[in-house]
């Protein structure tokens, strides 16, 4: 029973489980007799036993009458795994299919300016604000400006809430991203935390093209500051929320679409970036 509730957690049915079960224990053995011996009725054993043997899980003997017998479990485990593999596969390039129908469908419905309104959400964890990171590429058309302030150094080299070996490279593939579209992105970071990392990372690129983005399209300046803000196309803004038992560590982030607000912080990070010293990535 136990060996008939694991396959069940594979996604066999009852009788499908019961049925492969049994050939493992009687072997060789016909249709009507497996009917008998595993109590699955003998108006179902035929359908149940076609059913896995489409899975790669029982092999039949084309004689009068049938023969059939189980596939030996190593081998069969595995041939129901490339099944479900593929049927995944195929399941989700049908839905990818549907999303991008309806996708299309809702793009074409007039919206309002979402740029003139004012909303905030806050992302709370490094598992939400890095599954947001990725998103984030889909609502920027212009530009990204970033800052970063001088205790960040500290806060990853601490790892106690966030692990800069994790979200370091999830923002480097964004805005690498985002500049192969042709967004420019403009920096002011504290240190070599995030230049070694970018140079690293623009050293192991191989496409020409891609590194010539990178190289019209980001630009890095360092500067020791405490700001810490991120402004995309002048009217969504990214600020830190800081954790109340330990102010100098980040807790979360807040997302913030407020145009005028997000104006005053390019005032100041236009500041900043002037006193910023340049550097090259080449």
């Amino acid at each position: 029973m136990e060996n008939e509730r694991l396959l069940q957690d594979l996604g066999l049915t009852k009788y499908e489980s019961t049925t492969y079960a049994s050939l493992l224990k009687e072997g060789v053995i016909g249709a009507q007799e497996l009917s008998r011996k595993s109590t699955v009725p003998v108006g179902k054993i035929y359908e149940v036993l076609s059913n896995l043997n489409n899975m790669g899980l029982v092999e039949f003997q084309r004689s009068r009458p049938r023969k059939y017998k189980a596939v030996k479990p190593s081998i069969a485990l595995n041939n129901l795994y490339s099944k479900r593999e593929e049927e995944t596969k195929r399941e989700l390039e049908e839905f990818k299919l549907r999303v991008s129908e309806i996708e299309d469908k809702f793009s074409n419905m007039a919206h309002p300016d979402h740029t003139e309104v004012k909303f905030w959400s806050t992302k709370m964890g490094e598992e939400d604000i890095i599954k947001d990171m990725r998103n984030l590429i889909s609502e920027i058309e212009l530009e990204i400006l970033h800052v970063k302030p001088s205790r960040m150094i500290d806060i990853m080299n601490k790892g106690e809430c966030f692990d800069a070996d994790k979200i370091i490279p999830v923002i480097l593939d964004e805005f690498i991203n985002a500049a192969k579209k042709g967004i420019k992105i403009r920096s002011v970071v504290p240190g070599d935390i995030f230049i070694n990392a970018m140079k690293k990372k623009f050293a192991g690129i191989e496409d020409i093209d891609t590194k010539q983005k990178i190289i019209e399209n980001i630009n890095t300046r360092v500067l020791e500051c405490e700001y810490d803000f991120t402004i995309i196309d002048d009217y969504l803004v990214y600020v830190p929320i800081p954790d109340p038992l330990e102010p100098s560590q980040m807790f979360g982030e807040m997302k913030m679409y407020d145009r005028e607000y997000a104006q005053k912080l390019k005032m100041r990070f236009e500041e900043l970036w002037s006193r910023g010293k340049k550097v090259v990535f080449e």
